[in-house]
Formats: C-alpha cells, sequence, structure tokens
C-alpha cells in the first residue's frame, strides 16, 4: 500500500499554486500541437477517434479516483500519476506505431486529468469557501499564466516540425511539479472522502438545480475548448498557411485573458456581484467572436486572427472563473463525487465534441465550423440565467 499521510499541512496553497504553475506549462506547451503530432499517423476521423478513446479512458478512469482516494490518499495518486504522465510523454517521442502512439496518447491524456482532480482536492482543502472566487481566481490566473507561455514557446521548439522535441520539454517539466508535490505536501491530511457510485451521483447532482446548470455551463465550455483544441491548430497551420511560430504568437495573444481577467473577476463574484450576470455575458462575448472566425477564410493576418482569438478567450476566460467560483462554493472539499461529477464534464465534451466535429466534417465545409460552434455556446445563456446566485 501507499503511504498516506496523517498529518495536517501548513502552508497548503502556496505549493499548490507553484506545482500547479508547473503542470500547466508541461501540459500547454503540447496542447494545440497534439492534433498535429497525431496527425502524422491518423487521418483526420481517426484523429478524433484518438481523442474520443482518450476521453472514454478518462470517465472510466474518474469513475476508480474516489476507491483509489479512499484507498491511498490524494498525496500518493498525485505522485504515481506525475510519474505515469513523465512516462507517457518520453514514450511519445520514441514510438512510431500508430497502435502504440494512440495508447501511449490516451494515457497521458487520462493521468493529466486525474492530475487535474487531485489538485482539486488540494485547492478546495486549503481555502475558505467565502474567498472561494479569490482562491479559485489566483489558481487560475497562475494556470493561465503557465498556459500563455505553453503554446508560445511551442511555436519556437517547433520551428522544423520536430515534435519529439515538445514531448521531451513537456516531460521535464512535471519533475519540478512532481518534487515540490513530493517536498511540500507530504503532510497533507486527507479529508473525509463520501465515495457515491457513478449512476447515484449523476443523479445526486442532477436533482440539484444549481449544481446540473453549472455543470451544464461547464460541459459548453469544455466543448469550446474540444473543438478549439482538436481543430485550430489544424486549420491555422493547414488551411490559413500560418507557419507554427505565427500560430504560437496568436495563441500567446489569445490566451492573455486567462492572466489578466480571472483574478479580479473571481474577487468581484465575491464581494461585488454573483456569478450569474458575468457568466452569461461571458456566453455572449465568446459566441458572437466565435462566429466572426467563419468570415475571416481568407483573412491571413496574425493581429487580426489573435485579436478575435484573444476576445473570444474575454469570455471564455469570464465563463470558467465563474463555473468554478459557483461549483466550489456549493461544495466541500470531501465531496469528491461531485468533483468527479463536475471534473466528468470534460471527457465528456471530449467525446461528444470529437464525434459531433467528425459528423459536422462529413456533410458542411469547415468555414461553417465555428459558426455553428458560436450558436452552440450561446445555448449557455439559458443554464447560466438559471442559477441562484449566491450574493
Amino acid at each position: 500500500m501507499l503511504w498516506r499521510p496523517s498529518h495536517k499541512i501548513q502552508g497548503l496553497l502556496p505549493s499548490v499554486y507553484l506545482a500547479t504553475f508547473f503542470l500547466s506549462l508541461h501540459y500547454s506547451i503540447a496542447l494545440y500541437v497534439d492534433s498535429s503530432y497525431l496527425a502524422q499517423y491518423f487521418g483526420d476521423t481517426d484523429i478524433n477517434a484518438v481523442y474520443l478513446l482518450g476521453a472514454l479512458a478518462t470517465i472510466l478512469a474518474l469513475s476508480f479516483v474516489p476507491k483509489f482516494l479512499e484507498k491511498y490518499g490524494n498525496y500518493s495518486m498525485a505522485i504515481v500519476f506525475a510519474i505515469i504522465e513523465i512516462i507517457s510523454l518520453l514514450s511519445l517521442t520514441l514510438i512510431n506505431s500508430p497502435i502504440l502512439v494512440a495508447a501511449v496518447f490516451i494515457i497521458h491524456v487520462m493521468a493529466v486529468s486525474i492530475l487535474s482532480y487531485n489538485l482539486d482536492i488540494f485547492i478546495e482543502h486549503g481555502s475558505e469557501n467565502n474567498t472561494t472566487g479569490e482562491t479559485r481566481g489566483l489558481f487560475l490566473t497562475i494556470m493561465n499564466l503557465a498556459v500563455f507561455f505553453g503554446p508560445l514557446s511551442a511555436g519556437f521548439i517547433l520551428s522544423d516540425h520536430q515534435f519529439s522535441r515538445i514531448y521531451i520539454v513537456s516531460a521535464i517539466l512535471v519533475l519540478p511539479a512532481l518534487f515540490i508535490i513530493a517536498k511540500k505536501l507530504a503532510q497533507f491530511c486527507d479529508p473525509v472522502y463520501v465515495d457515491i457510485p457513478l449512476k447515484e451521483m449523476f443523479v445526486t447532482a442532477w436533482k440539484n438545480k444549481n449544481i446540473r446548470n453549472i455543470s451544464i455551463a461547464n460541459f459548453l465550455l469544455q466543448f469550446f475548448y474540444a473543438w478549439m483544441i482538436i481543430y485550430m491548430g489544424i486549420y491555422l497551420n493547414q488551411y490559413m498557411h500560418f507557419d507554427w511560430r505565427e500560430i504560437g504568437i496568436i495563441f500567446g495573444i489569445m490566451l492573455l485573458p486567462f492572466i489578466f481577467l480571472q483574478f479580479p473577476l473571481g474577487e468581484i463574484a465575491d464581494r461585488r456581484f454573483g456569478e450569474k450576470e458575468i457568466l452569461i455575458i461571458g456566453f455572449v462575448v465568446t459566441a458572437i467572436s466565435t462566429g466572426v472566425l467563419s468570415f475571416l477564410n481568407q483573412q491571413t493576418s496574425v493581429l487580426i486572427w489573435a485579436a478575435v482569438l484573444f476576445v473570444s478567450r474575454v469570455g471564455a476566460a469570464a465563463i470558467e472563473i465563474m463555473t468554478e467560483t459557483y461549483f466550489f462554493k456549493q461544495i466541500e472539499a470531501s465531496d469528491m463525487s461531485l468533483i468527479s461529477f463536475f471534473r466528468h464534464t470534460r471527457p465528456i465534451s471530449f467525446i461528444i465534441g470529437a464525434a459531433s466535429a467528425s459528423l459536422f466534417l462529413t456533410f458542411a465545409n469547415m468555414q461553417y465550423f465555428w459558426i455553428t460552434l458560436a450558436a452552440i455556446i450561446l445555448s449557455g445563456i439559458y443554464f447560466a440565467a438559471q442559477i441562484e446566485d449566491t450574493l
């Protein structure tokens, strides 16, 4: 059995924030490159299938996480999956069999999701309910600061399309996070976890109006991310003919709102306004700016693409911090089944996103891809309007 710490940790949040930075940087450096890497081995339909299988594996893994937490604890799980992630990333640089590439990539997707779950528990255990917006805002700001540097760095590393370099750098970046967790969080005291079967977890969460609607809002955001992550890099490179250095600059500018907006928005949600109004505005801004992308098919200006994608992320940043803040105000650290339900929205969104994208592109032109996504995102206004403000 893995060791399970039993003493109360001191100074939890700073260490979690630092580990979050490195884990986010490792993840983001390959985030928009993954689909192009897979394109070396698979066609567009098969790439979607790999993402779909990765999401299915994640859902299966998340269903077992509560049992593992009860038996081993959050600290030990984080250590093990950080090591698994390093191994999977290094393996991607060494193999060239399509079947092995798909299998290892699926393990990588699953490991990242579980590490995110582990960070959720660390953060929730170290925060107070009346400062959830500030705590989550700072958490997301640190995470997105790393996410900003990731694609920007990838654009320079990938100048000669050597994908192995990306995954080597990504693996190296997990090491400081692993060290911080091992040394600084070793005294983490696990809360008493309440394990609920998967079916009962969904039924319980669904009956709670606020949990249900904020989770659907989060699902729509994750669906937006799924289409963007799978197709935006490919679209800019293969359809708009930007090189990877230009794409890195576009993505770097695009991600700036996550750095500058989420902490102040989280503070506003705690002290001045409820989450509902900001959430609705976020869906409107994201939908309109995403729809505009369909009309840029002849536009090859880096600045114009960066500007429109920047505005889309202004809205997405608002949605993300409001869904995170609102959800975690509704639960406690011990509610791991509700956390699991909330985190299931991401792999489920990738399953539905990958499948629907494949279906859409079978019958429609790529030009209408983004305006269709905009219409889907616009539906989030209804679900945002259904939640009860915390202020």
